[in-house]
C-alpha cells in the first residue's frame, strides 16, 4: 500500500497542493498523471461497489469527483471498520460510504448519493405496508445486521418478531421472496435488483414487485483527513453533476439518476 498523500505533506501545504493538482489537470487530462489519494471503498456489494477493478456505481461516483477535483483514486478494498481504522491512523487518505455518525475529527464530504432500502414484496399478495410496524404480521428476511442500522423501531421489531431473519448473502432474500418462502424481504432497492441476475433460472424472477418506501432514504459521504482533499472532492462532485458524468454513471449501470 503506498503512503497517502496527507501522510507526508503539512497541513500548510495543502492549499499548494490542491492548486498542483488543479492546475496538472488542467494542462494534462489523463488521470495516470494526476496525484494520489489512497481511499478506502469497502468491499463487493453490488451495482455500488463491483470489486477490484470492475468499478460500481458508488466507485466510479468518487472515482470521477476526485478526477474533476484533481486527483487520481487509489482504491483499497477493505470493510468498513478496517478502512476507519487507516484514516485514523494516518494509513489512508478517505473512506467511502460514511455518514457524519461515525464521529472524529475528520473532514466530511458533500452527499454524492443515497442508499434506500425498502420493504419488497410480490404485487400478487397484495400486501400493503405504512410503516415499520406493519412487518409485524408478516415474515421477514433481512440484510446481516440491519436491526444495528435501520434504527431503533426496526430494531425493537427485529428483536421480538417471531418470524424475522437475517442473511449475510443478500441473493438468498431474492431467492425466498419469489418462491414465496417470505413475506417480505428488506434491504437496499438495488442491490435486489441486481442480484435478480443470479437467481437460479428455474425461479421466476419476473414477478411483478411492490417496494414500500417505509425507511428513509440514507446519505451517503466520503471522509478525508485533509480538508484540501475534501474540498477538491466537493467541487469535482459539482463538476461532475453538471457536465452529466454522475447521470452517465447511473445509465452505464441501467439504474434512474438520483434527483
Amino acid at each position: 500500500m503506498k503512503p497517502p498523500v496527507t501522510e507526508t505533506l503539512r497541513p500548510s501545504r495543502s492549499r499548494r497542493l490542491l492548486a498542483a493538482a488543479l492546475l496538472a489537470l488542467a494542462v494534462t487530462p489523463a488521470a495516470a498523471a494526476l496525484p494520489e489519494v489512497q481511499v478506502g471503498v469497502g468491499l463487493t456489494k453490488p451495482p455500488y461497489i463491483m470489486g477490484p477493478g470492475k468499478g460500481g456505481i458508488e466507485y466510479e461516483i468518487a472515482e470521477k469527483a476526485l478526477e474533476a477535483g484533481g486527483f487520481r483514486m487509489v482504491a483499497q478494498h477493505l470493510p468498513p471498520a478496517r478502512a476507519l481504522a487507516l484514516v485514523r491512523a494516518g494509513k489512508l487518505d478517505a473512506m467511502l460510504t460514511v455518514d457524519e455518525g461515525i464521529g472524529g475529527s475528520d473532514f466530511f464530504s458533500d452527499t454524492y448519493m443515497h442508499y434506500q432500502n425498502v420493504a419488497t414484496t410480490l404485487a400478487s399478495r397484495g400486501i400493503r405496508l405504512r410503516g415499520v410496524g406493519d412487518l409485524e404480521q408478516y415474515s421477514v428476511a433481512a440484510f446481516q445486521n440491519a436491526n444495528l442500522i435501520l434504527g431503533p423501531e426496526f430494531k425493537a421489531l427485529a428483536e421480538h418478531h417471531r418470524d424475522y431473519k437475517e442473511h449475510p448473502q443478500q441473493i438468498t432474500q431474492n431467492r425466498l421472496l419469489y418462491t414465496g418462502r417470505v413475506d417480505v424481504v428488506v434491504g437496499d432497492r438495488l442491490i435486489f435488483r441486481y442480484l435478480n441476475r443470479y437467481v437460479d433460472p428455474a425461479i421466476d424472477a419476473r414477478q411483478p414487485l411492490v417496494h414500500h418506501m417505509i425507511f428513509k432514504p440514507s446519505a451517503r459521504k466520503a471522509v478525508f483527513r485533509d480538508p484540501a482533499l475534501r474540498d477538491a472532492f466537493n467541487a469535482g462532485l459539482k463538476i461532475i453533476r453538471k457536465n452529466g458524468v454522475y447521470a452517465g454513471i447511473y445509465k452505464k449501470y441501467n439504474e434512474p439518476v438520483e434527483p
